[in-house]
Order: C-alpha cells, then sequence, then structure tokens
C-alpha cells in the first residue's frame, strides 16, 4: 500500500493523471473492490485539491462539467453491483487492460479529433461511472474523450481534474454504502501522507526544470504500462 500510495501521488501531480491508475491494480491485491475504491478516491480527492489551485475551470465548462458527473453518478453504482458478480481475476485483467490502452493511446497520439457535444459529454461521464464502480478506475473514457477535442489543453486539463474530483466524491459514497462500510477509514492514516510525499517528491523534480514537459509526460505513460504490464505477468504467474 506504501508503494501504490506514494507512485500514485507522485505520478498524479508529475502528468495530472495516473494516480489511480497507478493504484488501484496494485491495491486489488490487497483489498476487494467496494473496499479499495474510496482508499484510492480519498487519495485522489486529496491530490486534486492540492492542484486546484493551478487548474481553474473554465466558466464555460462549467455545465459540461455537471452534464459528465450525473451521468458518472446514474452508472457508477450499477459498476460496483457488476463488480460482485464478476470473477476478481477478471476483473484485475480488465483493469490492467484498460490501463495499457489508456497510456498507449496518449503515447501514441493519435490525430482523431472530435466536436464536444452533451451526447458525448454524457456517455464520457456515464462510461466513467461504470468502469469506475466495476474496476475502480474511472478517468480513461473521460480522459480519452476530452484529450480527442478540439478544445484547448488548458481548459481540458482543468475540466479533466475538476471531473476526477467530483466522481471521486460519488464513488466513495457510493462503494461505503455499497459494502465497503466505513472500515477503509485506517488506512489513510498512511496512504494520505504518502501520497503527498509522492506530490512532493514530483514538486522537486519540477522545479528542477531537469526534464522537458513532454519527456515528464512520456515517462508518466511509460511507468504506467510497466505497472499494467507487471500486474498482467503476475497474474499470467499465478492463475
Amino acid at each position: 500500500m506504501i508503494f501504490a500510495a506514494f507512485f500514485g501521488g507522485f505520478i498524479r501531480r508529475l502528468s495530472g493523471f495516473g494516480g489511480a491508475l497507478i493504484m488501484t491494480p496494485l491495491l486489488m491485491w490487497i483489498f476487494p473492490i467496494p473496499f479499495l475504491i474510496p482508499i484510492v478516491m480519498c487519495s485522489e480527492v486529496f491530490g486534486g485539491a492540492l492542484l486546484s489551485r493551478h487548474w481553474k475551470l473554465h466558466p464555460g465548462d462549467r455545465s459540461r462539467l455537471w452534464y459528465m458527473l450525473i451521468f458518472s453518478a446514474i452508472f457508477l453504482p450499477l459498476g460496483i453491483w457488476l463488480s460482485g458478480f464478476i470473477p476478481l481475476v477478471v476483473l484485475k485483467s480488465a483493469t490492467s487492460g484498460v490501463i495499457l490502452f489508456f497510456a498507449s493511446y496518449l503515447l501514441l497520439k493519435p490525430h482523431i479529433q472530435l466536436n464536444a457535444t452533451r451526447f458525448l459529454d454524457g456517455l464520457a461521464g456515464g462510461l466513467s461511472g461504470l468502469l469506475l464502480g466495476s474496476c475502480g478506475i474511472g478517468g480513461p473514457p473521460a480522459a480519452l474523450y476530452l484529450n480527442s477535442t478540439n478544445q484547448a489543453f488548458d481548459r481540458t486539463r482543468s475540466l479533466l481534474s475538476q471531473f476526477v474530483s467530483g466522481i471521486s466524491v460519488f464513488a466513495i459514497a457510493a462503494a461505503s454504502l455499497m459494502g465497503g462500510g466505513i472500515d477503509w477509514l485506517i488506512y489513510l492514516l498512511p496512504a494520505i501522507p504518502v501520497y503527498w510525499l509522492g506530490m512532493r517528491l514530483a514538486n522537486s523534480v519540477l522545479a528542477a526544470h531537469a526534464i522537458s514537459d513532454s519527456d515528464l509526460k512520456r515517462l508518466c505513460l511509460f511507468l504506467l504500462i510497466a505497472n499494467a504490464g507487471f500486474n498482467l505477468l503476475l497474474l499470467f504467474i499465478f492463475k
């Protein structure tokens, strides 16, 4: 857990995403989905609060944010319910597979441009909620969609960060009510401080200006791919 929280915070601060992508596959070896979701999401909310002063939501994106959050809140409980019927090995494989696809997509950067619409906003939000409830990660659908639109990067990053924070709050409440209980609270005592230490180390790396922004992003994506690949290898060895 210490390892997962530290590198989750480190990656989140460097790239603005990826904390849950690091923490969830590792913690799935320790905790059931309804139990680990609040631990991971509390860490993500904590990180989002620290980063919120850097990434302000554009006034024109407020209605889009609420639209995405509403649909994510509708589909999130369905994802948690489905996780009770899906074998754990399938969930672990699916989670690592989603991370591999997500990281590879951003690394290759295919030139796909979409026009943002209410329908696509709702679809991305709903898929994010469904995936978060079933696998413990909800960022990839929204991130893939928002990064494929012709919107300015600063606006996209701010909207995505606010959405991740909002859906994390929904996930904490839903998972606690649907089987997670509140026993997970004790695990926040080591997770939050270690997550913060990871973010502090990332701050030092960024302050040193030793690595360009593009190289940092590529490094984070390679780390995510390596982490997911390692988890798939363990599944193959111990299946």
